[in-house]
């Protein structure tokens, strides 16, 4: 590691330093951190980032919201499309684990934005990417509210969001280890539920169940394999596709937490690249394996499944699995699913309001944001970026006064769009980071971790987030199907970002980053030093951290 931390050095050109480093403390302004101190910051264990992907992997929609997509789309839509979906965020993962295992820093994929592309793209993207993880800490806040309406709605909401807040907070205001030790428990709920629910298919399809039905694959004949939505015929199949390739969209988030997490993982040269190698088996595992699942339990125009979603179900209510379960007659695991599906939440919101801090922080770091956001603990939390999140969280409140669907449907389509052009922005910078290593006569064989795969994978995620950019709000242009709310929720974010876009642009007249002048170096020093620091002084691992170290 030390000697490919020597070659990276030596074979860049010699460029002025950027902001890199420039990570001051308020004690010594103008001066970059010490050794101790950038490791100091290094909090997150090498299982808690392990878990911190596969939680980012796991979300709440994988269990409740497919449920409305196999009823819309039919079991092959949903499952070419959750297929479709892996190579994307395969090759977008791997684009990601290129650059941030070369520079994990602080708001990873803004700081490559700015720094490969040009910095009023870095200014929108990490505005978009914020307004994006702090509307999610609201949109999971308020899901909590309907999750526990599957026991009892005699709770106040209000009091539900503000318990929630609270806990959100002593998660990560004190330590980064405090956030990492909570996001790896809450994950472990995930990893149950989605293991559980697999085995359940597996043996309620054998036979294994109260009434002895073998399942198989019936369903895919008998309705059938493709449904039709809003419309008939062919064109109705297509919709019921394009629903499910719409929703996927929202569903496989989760490669940015991993690169928020670079930041502060101990000795992330190493750890970063072995969970981004384990985005392809928990994509085949959890995500087509879920969609298979799903096709075997219910059938697309499943009775059950289609009351529940009429009569607005609640939790794990409007769960497939539920529906499956009701079906033959189980009555215990519904609300072990239930308590799972709240741990799924808890975790997601967690993870956002980590993401939406950090990417403040960055911003701040950069002169994008108020310096008060730079200020960081003695155990290296943005203290006041946090402190912004949680305030925002307040929104959350909305759901009191009005219809809960409704406001998860506002936030739900506003994060859905940014975290689109976010992902986009990752496909562009990885393409401008080639290009500028190639014209400084850097080997892309030579970095930290390397693809083979690699641009080809980058350019067709590139298209497919760019396609469903443009299209994910297409339903409302069909015929007699006009909503105003709907259009605005869905394309908010495109003029959203250009508006910042351009207004930085010509505030600051920035240029955009040519190859040539790229700046590959600023930074690199540190990070050798820390490679050989960790190398001599590898992450000091208990017995309870080696007994995960099948997770790594």
């Amino acid at each position: 590691m030390e000697k490919k931390s020597q070659i990276l050095v030596s074979s860049t050109v010699d460029t002025e330093r950027g902001s890199f480093f420039d990570e001051v403390s308020s004690s010594q302004p103008g001066k970059g951190p010490s050794l101790e101190e950038r490791i100091g910051r290094r909090k997150l264990m090498p299982r808690q980032v392990s878990m911190i992907g596969i939680g980012g992997a796991i979300g709440t929609a994988l269990f409740v919201s497919i449920g409305t997509k196999i009823i819309q789309g039919g079991p092959a839509s949903l499952l070419i499309a959750f297929c479709l979906w892996s190579v994307v965020f395969i090759g977008l993962a791997q684009s990601m684990c290129v650059m941030v295992t070369y520079l994990p820093v602080t708001g990873s994929f803004v700081h490559f934005t700015e720094r490969f592309v040009d910095r009023s793209c870095g200014f929108a993207i990490g505005w978009t990417y914020f307004v994006c993880q702090a509307a999610n800490v609201c949109f999971e806040i308020t899901a909590v509210c309907l999750v526990v309406e599957y026991w009892t709605d005699k709770i106040p909401k209000a009091a539900l969001i503000s318990i929630l807040i609270v806990v959100y907070a002593a998660l990560n205001l004190f330590s980064v280890f405090f956030f990492g030790e909570g996001e790896f428990y809450l994950s472990i709920g995930k990893v149950v539920l989605a293991i559980g629910l697999i085995i359940f298919t597996i043996v309620v399809m054998s036979g294994g169940n109260p009434e002895h039905r073998v399942l198989g694959f019936k369903n895919w004949s008998n309705p059938g394999a493709f449904a039709e939505y809003l419309t008939t015929g062919s064109s109705g199949k297509f919709n019921g596709f394009m629903s499910c390739l719409i929703f996927a969209l929202y569903v496989f988030w989760g490669v940015d937490y991993l690169g928020n997490a670079a930041s502060e993982a101990m000795n992330p040269r190493e750890v970063i690249p072995r969970s981004f190698r384990k985005v392809f088996g928990r994509l085949i595992i959890f995500y087509i394996g879920g969609a298979i699942c799903v096709g075997i339990l219910i059938p697309y125009n499943d009775s059950v499944m289609i009351k529940a979603i009429q009569n607005g179900a609640v939790g794990a209510g409007a769960s497939p699995y539920v529906s499956a379960m009701t079906s033959l007659g189980i009555k215990v695991l519904p609300h072990i699913v239930n308590v799972l599906i709240l741990t799924s939440i808890i975790s997601a919101g967690n993870s956002s309001l980590y993401s939406a801090s950090r990417v403040l922080y960055r911003l701040a770091l950069e002169g994008q944001a108020p310096k008060l956001f730079r200020k960081v603990t003695k155990r290296g939390v943005p203290i006041y970026c946090c402190a912004v999140v949680l305030l925002l969280c307040g929104l959350a409140y909305l759901s009191v006064s009005n219809n809960t669907n409704n406001v998860l449907t506002w936030f739900l389509n506003v994060e859905t769009a940014a975290m689109a052009i976010t992902y986009i922005f990752i496909c562009i910078s990885y393409l401008q980071f080639r290009r500028g290593c190639i014209a400084q006569g850097i080997d892309m064989k030579s970095l930290p971790y390397y693809s083979r795969w690699l641009p080809y994978l980058t350019w067709h995620s590139l298209f497919w987030l760019t396609l469903m950019l443009w299209v994910s709000g297409y339903t409302v242009f069909l015929k007699d199907n006009w909503d105003f709310q709907s259009f605005v929720f869905s394309y908010f974010m495109i003029p959203f970002f250009i508006v910042f876009f351009v207004a930085h642009k010509l505030y600051n007249k920035t240029k955009f980053v040519t190859p040539q002048n790229m700046d590959l170096v600023s930074g690199l020093q540190e990070l050798a030093e820390e490679d050989e620091y960790w190398e001599a002084n590898p992450p000091k691992l208990n017995w309870f951290d080696k007994a995960f170290g099948f997770l790594l």
